[in-house]
């Protein structure tokens, strides 16, 4: 007798082969399933190309940026081969050549230990050892000393020493712990009865407001009284006073940096011919754009820096911009170009049926490869071409060197207006400071006026309402939606707003990878709710088959049952 199984029916009263049957059957009606999965997977596909170019637009958009950033770049080269006296950096402000002779660098007033003539040993502000408040105490145990202490700024500080704090470590840490403009530090000699001294010194450069003197005072005799008798200390620091114990603002006396130590200076030097002083060696304000790092005085000599467009900089980002771009473009088309498989059917490529992906690339060639939106029949260059930058055959982008560098060098600010949204006045009240993405470019003409009553300013663009300017700053409206202006006063004139062909596709990428709003983004959450959907009726569409391949088994399996009992009634009646 035939036992009936519902996992096992290979067949064997009836011949068939059940399971390949209803694996047949099954994938006839799992067609639907089939394509379900496929689009959900071509979904997932079109997820991480969209994610791909997102990355790709963005490390584009940084590269635009950064080029636009270069051309305001400069080298500066030197006759001091050796930075020897001066070094200096540049920004696009700055031109030309700059001749420089230094006569002193700016120093620090500092208070050091006197040293003896003959033997070179300290003779003041020094002890055996710096924390023994026994043998190399800073005053008589018992009588605590107080000090006022004065840097260049001019601010005097009081303090006081107690018998804790009774070292040489102690008086250095309560100097800097009081605020003054100074720093104290204890050095090893290295020599001698009393190695330890204690330095004192400016915490700025330059003769600020004590003529470069730097003061330690010992007011003892003001705080303990007459009494009390002079100075307090084993240190050698002389006794004085200031005017007030809480509020100092003069200081007598004492010890100072003409005494012990170095008085400061300013620096001192000639910038094309003109005489300069500074408090400090890093000159920021003597040349528009232009950073000098004064390093050594005393020069008979004259030192000439010509500063000059940084070509190699500005090529090499340019060259980036070019290579992040033909990259969107490759892995554009790779995610885009459909194929045919062996079997002759179509391999459908993620974004090829994607049409705001599509648009975009159209859209950034047209931008980069068009003229700049706005600049005036005058300008020097128009077109990204023009710089040497072109389009090839097949739609990669090509940088022509020798183009690119004559151009820069020629006029570097007008090669950077390709690459930003810029805009010049007729009237210096009015400046451009910056433009939206959709901002209106071309003439724009204003009229800013000032309130007689409160002095308030008011502006008005092409003639339109006039609008109350905020801290100084007007804010255009409608087709101007974007534009910020600087006003400092009332007046009228033209503006010339243009946005340069690298600035427009950069606001395309902007409107594409922009988070939450962007196309990018708004396709990746339409997707996501696609494959949430699709997860749901693939999950139903399967369990519905899994259902109907457990049914068929149960019917093929009470099948071979009833065959086989069939075959062994048969059997039994032909052997009886």
């Amino acid at each position: 007798m035939v036992t009936s199984s519902l996992t096992s029916i290979g067949g064997i009263s009836t011949g068939i082969d059940t399971n390949s049957l209803i694996g047949a059957i099954i994938a006839q009606k799992g067609t639907g399933l089939a394509r379900l999965q496929a689009r959900k997977d071509l979904n997932d596909k079109k997820t991480a190309a969209l994610t791909a170019m997102g990355t790709s637009l963005t490390t584009l958009s940084l590269s635009l940026y950064a080029l636009q950033d270069k051309f305001s770049s400069r080298t500066v080269t030197s006759t001091d081969t050796n930075n020897t006296n001066v070094t200096a950096t540049a920004t696009g402000a700055a031109a030309g050549n700059f001749d420089l002779s230094i006569q002193t660098v700016a120093t620090k007033g500092r208070i050091s230990a006197t040293l003896a003539p003959v033997t070179g040993f300290t003779t003041n502000l020094a002890v055996a050892s710096p924390t023994d408040a026994v043998g190399s105490s800073v005053f008589t145990t018992g009588s605590p000393a107080s000090f006022a202490v004065q840097g260049t700024d001019g601010v005097i500080k009081t303090f006081t020493l107690t018998n804790a704090s009774n070292t040489l470590n102690g008086l250095r840490d309560a100097i800097n712990a009081s605020g003054a403009g100074v720093t104290a530090s204890v050095v090893n000699m290295g020599k001698g009865p009393k190695p330890y001294q204690l330095v004192i010194t400016a915490k700025d450069t330059g003769t600020g407001t004590t003529g470069g003197q730097v003061s330690l005072v010992d007011i003892t005799n003001m705080t303990a009284g007459p009494a009390a008798g002079a100075s307090a200390n084993n240190l050698g620091i002389a006794a004085g006073t200031v005017d007030n114990l809480t509020t100092p603002t003069v200081l007598t006396g004492g010890l100072t940096s003409s005494m012990s130590g170095a008085v400061a200076a300013d620096a001192s030097f000639t910038l094309n011919g003109i005489q300069l002083t500074r408090t400090t060696n890093l000159v920021k304000d003597a040349a528009e754009g232009m950073i000098f790092t004064l390093k050594q005085g005393g020069q008979t000599g004259t030192t000439t820096l010509t500063v000059g467009t940084d070509k190699a900089g500005a090529t090499a980002a340019a060259q980036d911009f070019i290579t992040k771009y033909n990259a969107l473009l490759a892995g554009y088309k790779t995610a885009s170009a459909s194929t045919k498989n062996t079997d002759g059917s179509i391999n459908e490529a993620p974004l090829s049926g994607d049409a705001p992906s599509r648009a975009l690339m159209g859209n950034l060639k047209a931008a980069l490869a068009g003229a700049s939106a706005g600049l005036p029949g005058t300008a020097t260059y128009k077109t990204l071409a023009s710089l040497g930058i072109t389009t090839q055959a097949d739609g990669t982008l090509y940088l022509n060197t020798n183009t690119f560098q004559t151009a820069i060098v020629n006029d570097s600010t007008a090669a950077q207006r390709l690459f930003a949204f810029t805009g010049s006045s007729s009237n210096g009240v009015v400046t451009v400071k910056s433009g939206g993405a959709t901002t209106a470019t071309g003439s724009v003409n204003f009229v800013i006026t000032k309130d007689p009553g409160t002095g308030a300013l008011s502006g008005a663009l092409n003639g339109g309402a006039a609008v109350a300017i905020s801290n100084g700053v007007l804010a255009g409206t409608g087709a101007l939606a974007g534009l910020t202006l600087a006003v400092t006063d009332a007046g009228s004139g033209t503006l010339t707003l243009s946005r340069g062909a690298g600035q427009a596709g950069n606001d395309l990428i902007a409107s594409f990878t922009a988070f939450g709003t962007g196309t990018i983004d708004t396709s990746l959450v339409s997707i996501t709710a696609q494959n949430k959907n699709l997860t749901a009726q693939i999950a139903t569409a399967q369990s519905r088959l899994d259902e109907e391949r457990a049914n068929l088994k149960k019917k093929f399996a009470a099948m071979e049952a009833a065959v086989g009992q069939m075959r062994a009634a048969a059997g039994s009646l032909s052997g009886a």
